[in-house]
C-alpha cells in the first residue's frame, strides 16, 4: 500500500507539499504545475489519504480575511527530568512558543524523547495529526521513521538526523573557545567534565574532542585523571570532584559541558572550602539564565537559545509551505561570557 512519502517521491516534492495539496491548502504557495504533479502521483499510486490526515478548514481559516491557516506543531525535548525543569531546553521552547503566537501556530504537543521511546503506542501522541514537529534530540531509528511517515514537516535542533534541517551550534568550537579563554587568563592545568552520546564513550563527544584539540594546540598537558564522563548527572559531577579533592589532584581549572553540571561543581567546591577562582576556576557551556546568579557567577560559552527557537520555527514554516530543497545544516555563532568563576 502506498504512503504519502511514495507520492512525494514520485511527484518530486516534499511530503509537506503533498499534505497541503490533499488538504487544498495551497493558495499562493505553489504553482498549478506542482499541484498537477501531486494529483497525478496520487492517481498513479492509488494513494488513499487516511481520514485523520485530511484537515478540515474552519470558517476562520478559510474566510475572506486572508489570514493563513492555524498550524498544529509539536516539540520533542531532550531531558531525563521533567520536561519543564531543564532551563536550557525550556529557553528554546519558550522562544518557539513566543514566536508561534505571532505566526499562526499552536503547540498542543510537547513531550520528552524518553516518553516517545518508552511508549507502548505512538499513535496516541499523533492523533489528531500534526502539521510539523521540532526535535531537540536524536531519536531511535524506529521512532524517527514513524514520525517521518506521520508528520509532513520536521526540523531538528542539534540532532543527528541528517535527513532533516538542523539548527545547531558547533560543539567542538564551544569547548575550544572555553580552553582558549582559560589559557588567556593564565590557566595551564585544565580538566574536563562532560558527557557523551547515549551508549558512547567520552571520546565520541565533540565537546571533548574540542577540549583535546585546544589543549594540544596550546601545548598543554592532558591528565586522564582530571577528565570524566558524568552522563549529564549532577551527582556524578559531585563524586568526581570529591575524589580529585581527596587525592589532591584538582587541576587549576575545568571546562564543563553544560552550565548545570558546572554549577554542581561550584556547589561541591564550595562545600569543600575550595575557593573559586583562586584555587580552581570553572567555565561552563550554554549560558542559561541562572548561571549569572550562581556562587560565584559562572563564566560560560553563550549559546543563542532564543535564536534557536525562532530559526527552528521559521525553518519549519518554510517546509510546511512547500520548500523542498535538500536538508540544511545551520550553525549559529557562540561567544564567551566572562564572570567571576574564572
Amino acid at each position: 500500500m502506498s504512503n504519502i512519502r511514495d507520492v512525494a517521491k514520485l511527484a518530486g516534492v516534499s511530503t509537506a507539499t503533498v499534505s497541503r495539496v490533499i488538504n487544498h491548502d495551497t493558495d499562493g504557495r505553489m504553482t498549478e504545475e506542482t499541484k498537477e504533479k501531486v494529483w497525478e502521483a496520487i492517481a498513479e499510486l492509488n494513494y488513499k489519504a487516511p481520514v485523520k490526515n485530511i484537515h478540515k478548514k474552519s470558517h476562520s481559516q478559510s474566510s475572506a480575511s486572508g489570514k493563513d491557516s492555524v498550524f498544529r506543531i509539536g516539540c520533542v525535548i531532550s531531558t531525563e527530568k521533567d520536561k519543564y525543569s531543564d532551563p536550557y531546553f525550556l529557553s528554546i521552547l519558550s522562544s518557539i512558543e513566543d514566536h508561534a503566537r505571532n505566526n499562526n501556530f499552536i503547540i498542543p504537543f510537547v513531550v520528552t524523547s524518553k516518553e516517545l521511546e518508552t511508549s507502548d503506542s505512538l499513535d496516541r501522541f499523533f492523533d489528531p495529526p500534526l502539521d510539523g514537529i521540532i526535535l531537540m534530540n536524536t531519536l531511535s531509528d524506529k521512532i524517527f521513521e514513524y514520525i517521518q511517515k506521520n508528520v509532513p514537516a520536521i526540523v531538528g535542533i542539534d540532532t543527528g538526523h541528517e535527513a532533516i534541517d538542523n539548527i545547531r551550534y558547533d560543539h567542538f568550537l564551544a569547548s575550544s573557545m572555553a580552553v582558549d579563554s582559560l589559557y588567556e587568563k593564565g590557566y595551564r592545568k585544565i580538566g574536563f567534565v562532560g558527557s557523551a552520546p547515549y551508549e558512547s564513550k567520552l571520546e565520541d563527544s565533540k565537546r571533548f574532542r574540542g577540549y583535546l584539540s585546544a589543549m594540544y594546540s596550546h601545548d598543554l598537558p592532558v591528565n586522564k585523571e582530571t577528565y570524566v564522563n558524568c552522563h549529564w548527572q549532577e551527582e556524578e559531577c559531585h563524586e568526581f570532584i570529591q575524589t580529585l579533592y581527596k587525592k589532591k589532584k584538582l587541576p587549576e581549572a575545568f571546562v564543563v559541558s553544560s552550565d548545570l553540571m558546572a554549577m554542581a561543581i561550584l556547589r561541591t567546591l564550595y562545600d569543600l572550602h575550595v575557593r573559586v577562582p583562586d584555587e580552581v576556576a570553572v567555565m561552563g557551556i550554554s549560558n542559561i539564565e541562572m548561571s549569572k546568579y550562581s556562587n560565584p557567577p559562572l563564566s560560560t560559552v553563550s549559546i543563542p537559545t532564543p535564536e534557536f527557537g525562532i530559526l527552528a520555527l521559521d525553518t519549519l514554516k518554510q517546509r510546511i509551505d512547500g520548500y523542498n530543497m535538500l536538508p540544511r545544516d545551520i550553525s549559529l555563532p557562540l561567544h564567551i561570557v566572562v564572570r567571576s568563576s574564572t
